[in-house]
């Protein structure tokens, strides 16, 4: 399984040209990749017959979907509006 999702990588990294600029802005855009092809791209139509009509791998984890619209259902997906904040440095 990991063999899948590293060939996958690759092929993107190979199209973006890999990394430019800083560290940062590639640690964003591997996070990014892997947030939207592994959780919310909708998946192959066979796929999505097997799990009535849940189309991508976030809606088979929580059982229903928020929107029709998959980048509306990652935008609420990963919006926490405030439930867990970053902890407070007590210094």
């Amino acid at each position: 399984m990991i063999d899948r999702l590293m060939q996958r990588m690759d092929r993107y990294l190979f199209n973006t040209q890999y990394f430019h600029g800083n560290i940062e802005s590639a640690e964003l855009g591997i996070r990014a990749w892997a947030l939207i092809i592994n959780n919310f791209a909708p998946s192959n139509p066979m796929t999505v017959q097997k799990y009535q009509g849940l189309q991508s791998p976030a809606e088979r984890l929580n059982g229903f979907r928020y929107h029709e619209n998959w980048l509306q259902n990652l935008m609420i997906s990963s919006s926490l509006k405030g439930y867990r904040s970053p902890p407070r440095n007590p210094l």
